[in-house]
């Protein structure tokens, strides 16, 4: 595989917290078009590692280029840049919940560098359109239960048609339904724009029903599941 079709290349990465190894000796290659799986216990040190790539906790390794960057070389100058390429999707980073939902979506792309207004109404409307979002546009995220929100986080993901989408258990508050249309938005971005997604799950239900490669996180590291 040609090094420029790897989104994702880690070799000997190490994850830390509190000046403490959580995560070592990982090993990861994540192609373009690629979804794959992050499986393991509530706990194991999954988000942590999603946080990891995101640059929100710190990594090092021997070898880390991530979307076209070279991880290790990083600044607080071109972190901006990075994440622009990365959807990510997590609890832990919250949306603006005084505000609607189609506020929300509009303000992500504005502070994305999305100068003109009609064109973020323009992918605003489409992004909701694929998540069946578009009656609860004028909603205020405060007044939405938590499987709604969960889907507006989801559509804040793609917005920015990202190159590497990393989902932290991005079901967790969805029904079946929900859960089936996000999975199909999932796979048509895969087939149709190319976007590769790392997307960590605590059970087997999902690999059972979308097979696909996966890597597994126990024992204070990550590895290909065979």
């Amino acid at each position: 595989m040609n090094a420029f079709n790897k989104v994702v290349h880690l070799e000997d990465v190490s994850v830390i917290a509190r000046d403490q190894i959580i995560l070592k000796e990982i090993h990861m290659v994540i192609n373009t078009g690629e979804f794959c799986y992050l499986q393991g216990d509530t706990g194991s040190g999954k988000s942590s590692f999603l946080q990891g790539i995101y640059g929100l906790m710190e990594m090092t390794g021997a070898k880390m280029r991530v979307v076209g960057f070279d991880y290790l070389e990083l600044t607080s100058q071109t972190l901006p840049e990075y994440r622009r390429k990365i959807g990510f999707i997590s609890g832990s980073y919250p949306l603006f919940t005084d505000q609607s939902v189609f506020k929300n979506l509009d303000r992500i792309l504005a502070l994305m560098d999305w100068a003109i207004a009609s064109e973020r109404e323009k992918r605003v409307n489409e992004v909701l359109d694929q998540l069946g979002l578009n009656t609860y546009q004028g909603e205020q995220l405060s007044d939405l239960p938590s499987g709604l929100r969960q889907k507006v986080a989801i559509a804040r993901s793609v917005l920015n048609k990202p190159s590497l989408i990393l989902a932290d258990n991005p079901m967790v508050y969805l029904d079946n339904k929900s859960t089936e249309d996000i999975m199909n938005l999932f796979i048509d971005l895969v087939k149709n724009n190319k976007t590769s997604i790392l997307c960590s799950v605590s059970d087997d239900s999902l690999p059972s029903k979308y097979p696909a490669r996966s890597y597994l996180c126990a024992d204070g590291t990550i590895t290909e599941s065979k």
